[in-house]
This record gives C-alpha cells, sequence and structure tokens, in this order.
C-alpha cells in the first residue's frame, strides 16, 4: 500500500512539471522565423540592410513582432534599433569610418528570439566630412559666397556664422544634395574683412571640424561694356525703326534715346522675344538695370533673365514685373559669375516689346 501511494504521488510530481514546463514555454512563446538571405554593405557614414521578407502565413505572423540591429559605439554605449516585421530594409547612420559588428536578431511574443546573426561592416568616410574638405569661403559684392562639391548625393546642411559690427554672432544655414553646391552670407559691409567659420552637418547633426576664412567683400559698381557685343537675339526690327533704333545693338549702345524694338514691319513674331549679350569675359553680375523704350507704354510688362558662362548652357535667374515708365528698372541677382546674360521678354499686352538700354552691375 505504501508503494502505491510513492508511485502516485511520485507520478502527480512528474505531470506537474510536465505542466509547468509548457506553461513556461507558452508564456516565453514560440521563437520566431529568422529573417533570410541578411545582407550588409558600408554607405556614407551608415550601414546598410537587406533581407528577404518574411512569412506571412498566421504562425509565423503571429510569432514575429520586430527585427533587431544593435551596435556598440567607441564609447562602449549600446545603440539599438528595432524594425518592423514588415520591413525587408534598413540604414543605420551616424557612424564613423570605422569597423563596427551588429548583431542582427528577430524578436517575437514575451521577448522570444532568434539566434544572434553578426556581421562586420566598415562605413565609408561620412558625407559631412567629405564636403567640408572642398568647401570655399570667398568675398562677393556686399557678400560672402560658400561653395563645395558634394558627389555623394546625399543631403546636406552648411552652417555660417560670423561676429558683426555690433558685436552679435549671426549664423545661417544652407541645405543642399546638389554636387555643386553655393550658398551667399548677404548684407556684409563692403571693403571691411569679415571672418567666417563654416561647418558641415548630415542628415544625423554630426558636424564636421570647422573651416574659416576672412573675406572683404567688394562694393557693387556700374559694369562698363566696352567689350559688350550681341550674343544672339530672337528677332529685331531691321529698318523700320530707322538706322539705329530697331536693331538688337541699339539695347547696349549707351543712348537711352535708341532702341531695340522686336519685328513688326514683316513679320509679327509673338511672345517671348529675347535678346543675348556677350560681356567678353566673366564676371561677377548683381544686379541687371533694364531701361524702357522712352515715352512708350505698350510694350512688354513681364521679363526673364538668364545667365551663362558659355553661350550654350543658360540658367534662369528670375522672372519679374516689368513697368511700362522711362526710369531705369533694377533686378537684384545672387551675385555670380557669368560671360552672357539674357533678356526675355515673356508677356505684354500686344505681339511686340522693346528696350532702350541693358545695363549690368557687380564687379570686374
Amino acid at each position: 500500500m505504501k508503494t502505491k501511494v510513492l508511485y502516485i504521488i511520485a507520478l502527480l510530481i512528474s505531470s506537474s512539471v510536465v505542466l509547468l514546463s509548457c506553461k513556461k514555454e507558452k508564456d516565453m512563446g514560440a521563437k520566431p522565423i529568422p529573417i533570410q538571405n541578411l545582407k550588409g554593405v558600408s554607405g556614407y557614414g551608415e550601414a546598410i540592410f537587406s533581407w528577404d521578407a518574411v512569412s506571412k502565413n498566421p504562425v509565423d505572423s503571429a510569432n514575429f513582432l520586430y527585427t533587431s540591429i544593435d551596435y556598440v559605439d567607441a564609447a562602449g554605449t549600446l545603440h539599438q534599433y528595432k524594425f518592423s516585421r514588415y520591413s525587408t530594409s534598413a540604414t543605420i547612420g551616424g557612424l564613423d569610418n570605422r569597423p563596427y559588428t551588429f548583431t542582427i536578431k528577430t524578436v517575437g511574443p514575451s521577448g522570444a528570439e532568434t539566434n544572434v546573426t553578426t556581421l562586420s561592416i566598415t562605413p565609408e568616410l561620412p558625407v559631412y566630412q567629405i564636403v567640408s574638405k572642398t568647401l570655399q569661403i570667398e568675398g562677393s559684392i556686399g557678400s560672402a559666397r560658400i561653395s563645395w562639391t558634394n558627389s555623394t548625393g546625399k543631403t546636406i546642411v552648411v552652417n555660417t556664422s560670423y561676429t558683426n559690427s555690433s558685436g552679435t554672432i549671426i549664423t545661417q544655414s544652407f541645405t543642399s544634395a546638389k554636387i555643386n553646391g553655393a550658398g551667399y552670407i548677404g548684407n556684409l559691409p563692403s571693403d571691411h574683412t569679415t571672418a567666417i567659420s563654416v561647418t558641415v552637418s548630415d542628415v544625423s547633426g554630426k558636424k564636421s571640424n570647422p573651416v574659416s576664412a576672412s573675406v572683404t567683400p567688394s562694393a557693387e559698381m556700374k559694369l562698363s561694356n566696352s567689350q559688350w557685343t550681341i550674343a544672339g537675339f530672337s528677332d529685331e526690327e531691321a529698318g523700320g525703326e530707322g538706322p539705329v533704333s530697331g536693331y538688337a545693338t541699339a539695347a547696349i549702345d549707351g543712348n537711352i534715346s535708341t532702341f531695340w524694338h522686336t519685328e513688326w514691319s514683316v513679320n509679327n513674331p509673338p511672345y517671348p522675344h529675347w535678346i543675348a549679350i556677350n560681356i567678353g569675359k566673366t564676371v561677377t553680375v548683381s544686379k541687371v538695370g533694364l531701361v524702357n523704350r522712352q515715352k512708350a507704354s505698350s510694350g512688354q510688362t513681364e521679363i526673364q533673365l538668364m545667365g551663362s558662362v558659355d553661350g550654350v548652357d543658360w540658367i534662369d535667374l528670375g522672372t519679374f514685373p516689368f513697368q511700362q515708365n522711362n526710369a531705369e528698372q533694377s533686378f537684384n541677382l545672387v551675385p555670380q559669375k557669368w560671360k552672357y546674360i539674357k533678356v526675355v521678354l515673356t508677356k505684354g499686352p500686344n505681339y511686340f516689346g522693346y528696350l532702350a538700354e541693358i545695363n549690368l552691375y557687380g564687379a570686374q
């Protein structure tokens, strides 16, 4: 009888252990399905991961919450990232150009995990460090020009600072992903030296060491037209306005009593009309001044300005309203170096347009 009782007790204990074991396994949850075909490659200050989509059957979906990617930085701090179970790729930025060991695992309910997979990746030099090495700081007309080269295609922020004459620190930033980027710090006193500090940061906020330079902006002046020639035009009135007026050359002869007029005596070409100037050398242009045909009121009401360094590729510099009056009208531009300037007449109440004179302002 005693032996039978002991057997029953042993059986009950064994059953309890099995039940507790089953309960524990249920509480922890089944292990999630591991990701397959995991790959990792280096980017500019980043590590880029990809893997195959995880099965969407009900069991796998129930046991899979997210993919975890961790690494330890140079200071020994653990960084942990979680990516949705629907993700098939991930990018971790803000990294230095040194080897990193990443641990990758999938995580399910109640903390159940797959076995850890590790990948060693050495990111490329961060984009902010690449771009900072190309920074150029130079004086322009009443301003400083900050330029850089960014062949990575990544967005960067160029941060500038200087102290004005009142002792106030002035900051300005330029965000760009252009290969050849530039920004201007305006309203600087001409013929006064200003010390400017520039840094480059990436989207993660990591920043380069500062690059500094002292610049002396130049004063704006009216540019001489002694070497100017007409580089081209859409049309001109040949003969119908006299021996000088009507022709494109009348717009750069320094005489506001003569004028370029679009064609009217033989043909009536519609808008737009344009005239292009070859300055004769590359100069910095900060403003274009246009003088309308004197005592005329039925010409263009809108103009567009364009610049070029070779007369082939043209850059849009802006579209502006134009008033039909006698005074010179000024159109301010971001100071840039051009060899050619084009004036396009874009709109008007009639089909024709005209200009008495084209003036340029900037620095030789």
